[in-house]
């Protein structure tokens, strides 16, 4: 029975018979259904396969997020820069893998393509994400383990074409390396760089002479002359280039400026054409010109002074210059030397540092014209750890000069080489006699040294100095920028691996000429130590211009001895400063003179009578007494001190006392010595204060007969050079002292109101000038008080009340220092321990009659910050006093926390405590009672210096301090004194290093 729809519509009939047949039912289940769930499965919400392709892949919102290696590298993707949601995925390929080329063919060429100069010594961290990129990353990468030195460390990422450099930031307290991006590169990798052949170019003006070095040393010149116009255009000629220039080996980079010479930058000129569009388009096509015409290899742009609020439009416009400039042309651009903010912040102006480090090809970075900035770990070495996080190294170039600088008053200009030696003086024949007699020994000098420090070497920053005074008493420091200074510097380039240095004014005449030798070895990456044996060449020539006399001398001692020959005639005696051993390497001529050998004559000529020479009143010269060590405190029997003297006459109550005096830095300095020299060392160790021991023997030796005349002198060179000044006055003359003491050694005056008048016309004299006086100096000593049994802290006491009042009855300013007591037991009539002669002092009224105590915490061979009590050295072969017969006398802290205590329990704690005389002696072969400068080193003394000084200023109970002392050494020298001066001597590196 046929089976018939009952769907009266023939189409519907015939679509049901379709459905029903066999074929149909095979295409639905087998294709049709299996398609719609694959489609189901791959089309969202579902979304299979994106799942499946994602996977380790981690999901960031638009809050952010981190994704992190199990190492500790870590991306971090900040708010701001992340606009939709994506996904993202770290992973590390081992470091081996990556560089033996196992890690798959898509990372072989990145393995095969790393520069020879970087190594690699991290993972590599492969970065991919999907959606839309963020533009604000961090990368935070583990220091990897021998990676030192840190400061040469880079981030580099591979782009698949080539390696790209990553600014990056060192966090050595962390171990990390960070970066800061916008933009997620593909990969990261933590390199380590070395050096590349340095590029070395400098400056080159029209006629400038060309040295026979400058085929083998430069890689690059930069004529000058170009400059920018008010309206975008370039004028100036940089005139014709030397035809040995020809056919030369390096690159022609002229630079375009906005400035003629240090003082006259014309920032509105710049300013003005980064505002206007078509002045800045115009001056981007005369610039392209220029290059392609003239067939330069570049352009070096020295635009300075402008506006920080042009920092965007600035890099705009090298953006696009760098764009219209062809590829094989190179931009080198100089930047201004940053200002630090904060320790890891710098101040860049309209300089945007990272952005012109991606723009050019060369960055010309500026150095510090302050010589103490190359010290290790000073500002160069903080500016440059920054600089090679903004800018790949590998396009630094740091900028050098050639000229010395001197300072005065605070203002720094640029001299030549030769200038700078000029203030050492000239040719002169002492005496002025140009004419001489065979046989004669003539004597010859150079005319500035006796008013200059001599020329000083700062081990620290590798710069020579010398400071002098003026016809004004202004002092001068003049900084040599030699070959050993510019050797220093280009140790920084190899320290940080950086492109090469331009060199400023390294054509220019009055160079010193070792440096062409120093930069032609720095080309094959040899830095040699320079030391530079600064030494005066005497010449003498005939008439015929042979040379018949020859002589180097030390320039610290530059005088030249002649004999005149029997034989007569004219000669010219000539004198050269080198830095050499020899004058062979450029020495710098200090002129000459005629000299006439007069011919003898067979009847000799009646000798002319002298005329008389006027008498001149000598100026006397202070005194320095030898201090020998106090005698060790006898605690088994110790001898009674002096028993207080009787209450003495009433004193005026005084005018109130001076706030407590704050901490400073000072040095006693021997008032004989070499006064600028003494300047410039005080200014070179950074401190602030200078002690001289004024002795009123020396000022009046008679009554009423004073000889200021060498004080005045000094007092208004340390004043005019803002160094304050503390005057030690002891010593009173024979006519004041009483008849019945020991003239043999030193003692007070028999009325005090004596010394009190002398000390108050001292302060009225030097008022503004000096501002600190001591009153006597260690009158617990038999040997200052006027012999042995004179001893008498009620007597001193007087004195002391006598004086304050006088001195602030004329000057209030002037603060008053009690006299230092020396360190001692008690020891019969010859000493009275200073402990107890400080409380007999109180006992007798002392308080509120000074403003400071004066103390001499000496150190013996006790270590700075020993505890006299517990302190303990068996290295200490020589002397065993503060081992083995404890006193507080011995060590500096014993002293000093001694004396603290007496004042606080006096009620007196709001005063500070002067150390007026400090130190430690070095010696191999010291003087009898001197035994223990055998037990110290160098070293120590150094070290126990510094600590001295830290120490106390931390206390801050402690007001200015003197450590005895600068220049014994050299006025004094074989002497005890000259144990305990420090020029020369690693204290004085130390100090000048320690942070004040």
């Amino acid at each position: 029975m046929s089976t018939r729809s009952n769907s009266s519509n023939p189409i519907i009939y015939a679509f049901e018979q379709v459905l029903e047949s066999r074929l149909v039912g095979v295409i639905i289940n087998f294709l049709l259904i299996p398609l719609l769930i694959l489609g189901a499965l791959l089309l969202p919400p579902i979304s299979l396969a994106d799942r499946l392709l994602s996977i380790g892949y981690e999901s960031i919102g638009r809050e952010g997020g981190v994704i992190q290696d199990p190492d500790g590298t870590q991306v971090t993707f900040l708010p701001e820069g992340v606009s939709r949601s994506f996904r993202v995925k770290l992973d590390a390929v081992p470091r081996s893998m990556f560089l033996e080329g196992s890690a798959g063919n898509s990372l072989l060429t990145a393995a095969e393509s790393i520069p020879p100069n970087l190594v690699v010594k991290s993972p590599y961290y492969r970065l991919q994400t999907k959606g839309v990129a963020p533009n604000r990353v961090m990368l935070t990468v583990p220091i990897p383990n021998e990676a030192e030195p840190y400061n040469t460390l880079d981030l580099y990422s591979w782009t698949g074409e080539t390696w790209e450099w990553l600014p990056n930031r060192k966090v050595v307290t962390e171990d990390v390396i960070e970066s800061d991006l916008d933009y997620l590169p593909e990969s990261v990798v933590v390199v380590q760089t070395h050096a590349i052949h340095p590029n070395v170019s400098t400056d080159f003006t029209a006629n400038a002479a060309l040295p026979e070095e400058v085929r083998d040393t430069l890689v690059e010149i930069n004529p000058q002359g170009l400059f920018l116009e008010s309206d975008g255009r370039i004028v100036g000629d940089v005139g014709e280039l030397p035809a040995e220039l020809g056919n030369a080996p390096f690159s022609v980079v002229p630079t375009i400026r906005n400035w003629t010479n240090e003082t006259s930058i014309r920032s509105d000129l710049i300013d003005n054409l980064l505002i206007d569009q078509e002045a800045r388009d115009l001056h981007i096509q005369d610039i392209v010109n220029l290059v392609q015409t003239e067939a330069y290899q570049g352009i070096d742009i020295d635009y300075r002074g402008i506006n920080p609020d042009l920092r965007e439009e600035y890099t705009a416009f090298l953006t696009k210059l760098r764009d219209e400039l062809p590829d094989n042309k190179q931009l080198s651009v100089r930047v201004e030397l940053p200002e630090q903010v904060s320790a890891d912040s710098w101040e860049t102006g309209a300089y945007d540092w990272r952005a012109i480090g991606r723009i050019a090809n060369v960055v010309k970075v500026p150095t510090s014209p302050d010589p103490k900035a190359y010290v290790a770990g000073g500002p160069m070495e903080e500016m440059l750890n920054w600089a090679v996080g903004q800018v790949n190294r590998y396009k630094i170039q740091l900028l050098l000069r050639t000229n010395s600088t001197e300072q005065v008053n605070g203002i720094t200009r640029d001299i030549t080489y030769k200038q700078a030696l000029d203030p050492l003086g000239a040719v002169k024949v002492v005496g002025d006699n140009n004419i001489v007699t065979p046989g004669q020994e003539v004597d010859f000098t150079l005319t500035g040294l006796p008013a200059s420090t001599g020329v000083q070497f700062d081990s620290n920053s590798g710069t020579y100095w010398f400071a002098y005074l003026d016809e004004n008493n202004v002092q001068h420091t003049v900084y040599l920028e030699n070959a050993a200074s510019i050797s220093r510097k280009l140790q920084f380039v190899a320290q940080y691996n950086l492109r090469g240095v331009a060199v400023q004014n390294l054509l220019g005449e009055g160079n010193d000429a070792r440096i062409w030798g120093v930069i032609r070895k720095f080309l094959d990456l040899v830095i040699p130590p320079v030391e530079s044996q600064y030494s005066v060449v005497w010449r003498v020539q005939n008439e015929e211009g042979g040379v018949i006399a020859e002589e180097i001398v030390d320039l610290s001692s530059p005088n030249y001895k002649w004999t005149a020959p029997e034989a007569g005639g004219s000669y010219e005696v000539e004198a050269a400063i080198s830095s050499g051993n020899d004058d062979s390497t450029g020495a710098i001529s200090r002129g000459s003179v005629a000299l006439v050998v007069a011919t003898p004559s067979p009847t000799p000529s009646p000798t002319p009578e002298p005329t008389p020479t006027p008498e001149v009143t000598p100026t006397p010269e202070p005194e320095e007494e030898a201090e020998p060590a106090p005698a060790p405190a006898q605690e088994s029997a110790p001898a009674e001190a002096a028993p207080a003297a009787p209450a003495p006459a009433a004193v005026a109550a005084p005018a109130a006392a001076a706030a407590n005096v704050p901490f400073g830095y000072g040095i006693q300095v021997d008032p004989r010595g070499n006064t600028p020299g003494n300047i410039g060392h005080i200014q070179t160790l950074g401190f602030n204060w200078v002690k001289f021991q004024m002795a009123w023997k020396d000022v009046e030796p008679s009554p009423g007969g004073f000889s200021w005349g060498l004080w005045d002198e000094i007092i208004a060179a340390y004043n005019a050079n803002g160094i304050q000044v503390m005057l030690s006055i002891p010593k009173a003359p024979d006519w004041a002292r009483p008849p019945d003491d020991d003239k043999s050694v030193e003692g007070p005056p028999q009325d005090p109101a004596l010394y009190a008048n002398f000390v108050a016309q001292v302060s009225d004299r030097y008022r503004g000038k000096a501002q600190a006086i001591e009153i006597w100096n260690e009158q617990n000593l038999w040997y200052e008080a006027g012999g042995m049994g004179r001893i008498n802290a009620g007597a001193y006491t007087q004195l002391l009340q006598l004086s304050y009042n006088a001195i602030k009855g004329v000057n209030s300013d002037m603060i008053v220092i009690s006299g230092a007591m020396t360190p001692a037991g008690n020891v019969g009539g010859a000493a009275v321990d200073d402990i107890d002669y400080l409380s007999q002092m109180y006992a007798n009224g002392a308080k509120g009659y000074f403003d400071v105590l004066g103390a001499h915490p000496s150190g013996f061979n006790c270590p700075a910050l020993g505890d006299w009590q517990t302190v303990e050295d068996p290295t200490a072969m020589n002397f065993r006093g503060p081992f083995e017969n404890r006193h507080h006398s011995w060590c500096f802290r014993g002293t000093m926390e001694g004396y603290r205590n007496v004042m606080v329990a006096n009620g007196d704690g709001g005063r500070a405590i002067s150390p007026t005389e400090f130190g430690w002696a070095v010696s191999g072969n010291p003087q009898p009672g001197y035994e223990y400068a055998r037990d110290n080193s160098a070293a120590e003394q150094a070290q126990w210096i510094v600590e001295a000084y830290q120490w106390a200023k931390a206390q801050g109970w402690v007001g200015p301090m003197f450590l005895w002392n600068l220049d014994y050494g050299v006025t004094a020298a074989g002497t005890e004194l000259a144990n305990f001066g420090i020029i020369g001597t690693p204290a004085y590196n130390a100090l000048a290093s320690m942070p004040k």
